[in-house]
């Protein structure tokens, strides 16, 4: 995403700044590339990506365009599904809380409904009674463990147990409901599970348990292995703050799994992944323009008219890749400064004690490697929502324009002596 100072501040002076950029190219790179690494060791396989990560139309049409399914968590990431085009059999439900109309909705039109819970299981159970005539496949979200040899979790926050899914033995006695249902299959076991470490080693437990499971309790009526998501992307090893495995390494563990099965080679269930940041992170990058520069004491503030809640809104400590673009093209001496951002919080902080030249007012600042979970997680904080620009090899198109008073409003009522 080779873009100049002068194509930055075009931008700005059409869509307003701050404003985020798509890489169109690196983002089908990363699905094409994830696809081969699994694909070429195991098939049937699907890609299915994650809506909660970043669910701009633009970026679900073009995975809709690729053969690639959808993932969503809620209601409205389903509608979202069906009006970039997606067929609801391509369509995955998961997600904790699914009310009884979603459901249905989705079982009517032959969606993958991933259940969670007991209640879940139930109305499933009431929807098949409807619907004689009806084969209703659905699958169970397997809470797995993900305890070491040595007792230490890899569950995200290294929680002893996570919140999400069946406890295996609650999933046996789900099987032995099951025998006396005549129009309800379990199709499929899925086990995504948020860790601490993204590592191999948990994703070859989670096949490892979904596999087992597969086999001992459903044999004849699985026809997909869902790991989930939640894998490392490409991330350089100049910006790597931990280990990150490659699409290959995490491909031949998971494949590994599978292909070492007699019951996979014998029934051959479909290999479902759901990749979010692996997808869209380093396809993302937001600009912001320089306001100000000021020194404190001893210390040095670049005041911008982005926010942290714009490139890391969960306050993270990691400072993300970033360049910085001179419309001057002057370049001083390497200084020590914080970047900070446009709201009245002291903890709004894009980048940490970062050495660089000193940048102006008017300079941009590029942060790199912000495409997950920005934009879905930012609040209408004291700004409106920035507009989301796509790099098409040498043109650039709007493809969320930046927010209004009347988009943030919309909702609220301001006739007070009508209520």
């Amino acid at each position: 995403m080779n873009l100049s100072y002068s194509d930055l501040n075009s931008a700005a002076a059409h869509y307003g700044s701050p404003f985020y950029v798509i890489d169109r190219a690196r983002f089908e790179c990363n699905f094409d590339e994830l696809t081969a690494a699994f694909g070429s060791r195991y098939r049937p396989f699907v890609l299915a990506y994650s809506y909660k990560t970043n669910y701009v139309p633009y970026l679900c049409r073009l995975v809709r365009d690729r053969g690639g399914w959808a993932e969503v968590v809620s209601r409205m990431e389903y509608d979202l599904a069906l009006k970039v085009g997606c067929d609801p059999c391509r369509i995955i439900f998961n997600g904790p809380v699914k009310r009884r109309e979603d459901l249905e909705l989705a079982l009517a039109g032959g969606s993958v409904v991933n259940l969670d819970s007991q209640a879940e299981f139930e109305a499933v159970l009431r929807y098949a009674a409807a619907h004689p005539t009806q084969t209703v496949k659905v699958g169970l979200r397997v809470n797995i463990a993900l305890s070491d040899e040595a007792g230490r979790s890899h569950i995200q926050n290294r929680l002893k147990v996570g919140r999400f899914g069946f406890d295996p033995a609650a999933i046996a006695a789900a099987a032995r409901t099951l025998q006396g249902e005549k129009n309800i299959r379990i199709a499929a076991l899925h086990g995504h599970t948020s860790t601490s470490d993204s590592s191999v080693w948990c994703f070859q437990t989670i096949t490892e348990t979904l596999v087992h499971l597969a086999e001992r309790l459903f044999p004849t009526s699985v026809e997909a292995i869902n790991v989930g998501g939640g894998m490392f992307g490409i991330i350089e090893p100049e910006h790597r703050w931990c280990e990150a495995p490659s699409f290959s390494e995490y491909a031949e563990t998971v494949c590994g799994v599978l292909n070492r099965s007699e019951w996979v080679r014998q029934s051959r269930p479909a290999l479902v992944i759901e990749p979010g940041v692996a997808m869209v992170a380093n396809a993302m990058s937001f600009v912001t323009r320089v306001v100000s520069v000021k020194q404190v004491r001893d210390k040095t503030f670049v005041t911008v008219d982005g926010s942290a809640l714009n490139s890391k809104p969960t306050f993270h400590a990691i400072n993300p890749p970033f360049e910085i673009l001179s419309g001057s093209g002057a370049s001083g001496s390497e200084q020590t400064f914080d970047v900070v951002g446009s709201t009245c919080m002291e903890k709004d902080i894009l980048l940490r004690e970062v050495s660089a030249p000193l940048p102006s007012a008017g300079d941009f600042i590029r942060l790199n490697r912000v495409g997950a979970y920005t934009l879905v997680l930012t609040p209408p904080f004291i700004h409106p929502a920035p507009a989301v620009l796509a790099q098409e090899g040498d043109r650039v198109i709007c493809v969320r324009r930046r927010q209004t008073l009347d988009d943030l409003f919309s909702c609220y009522t301001f006739d007070f002596d009508a209520v």
